[in-house]
């Protein structure tokens, strides 16, 4: 688990209540993961960012890179302002390991198109994962009901 210093728990905690949609594609699909990390956080449901193609990148996590004709699946949290600062803790970004984006994502179950944001790792040249890495990713995936083909796709990177 992250070590974080008081004063920073104290700030994250201290924020008003506001929240809004994350796209979750990597060990963020993980409900156990994102119960110990954001307290707030509640599935908001399955989604796909259309354009865009999963990889494993040099750091060994996950990433999201621009593709045409490709999808990302993905669970969609709906997360408070405190959630999502913790969140940027253990993604590194302010580290410059990744940065946030707004993307506009298919919500599966309406076909609406909405907006969330999404981390995007900085470093894109593919790699292979860390130990035990892709394996909680396929897990969770197969626990939220990915398709077949997705998951078919996440175990090539193994």
């Amino acid at each position: 688990m992250l070590a974080m210093k008081t004063d920073e728990v104290q700030t994250i905690l201290s924020d008003e209540e506001n929240t809004r949609l994350y796209f979750a594609y990597g060990s963020n699909l993980d409900e156990g993961q994102m119960a110990e990390r954001c307290l707030a956080a509640t599935k908001a449901g399955l989604a796909r960012i259309k354009g865009y193609r999963f990889v494993i990148n040099r750091r060994g996590v996950a990433s999201i890179v621009e593709s045409p004709g490709d999808a990302v699946e993905g669970v969609l949290w709906m997360i408070s302002t405190q959630d999502e600062k913790i969140l940027d803790l253990y993604e590194g970004v302010a580290t410059g390991h990744y940065i946030k984006e707004d993307l506009v994502v298919e919500d599966i179950a309406s076909g609406e198109f909405i907006e969330a944001f999404v981390y995007i790792a900085v470093e894109s040249e593919f790699g292979t994962p860390r130990i035990g890495y892709l394996e909680k990713i396929v897990r969770a995936a197969e626990k939220h009901g990915f398709t077949e083909s997705y998951i078919k796709e996440l175990k090539t990177w193994q």
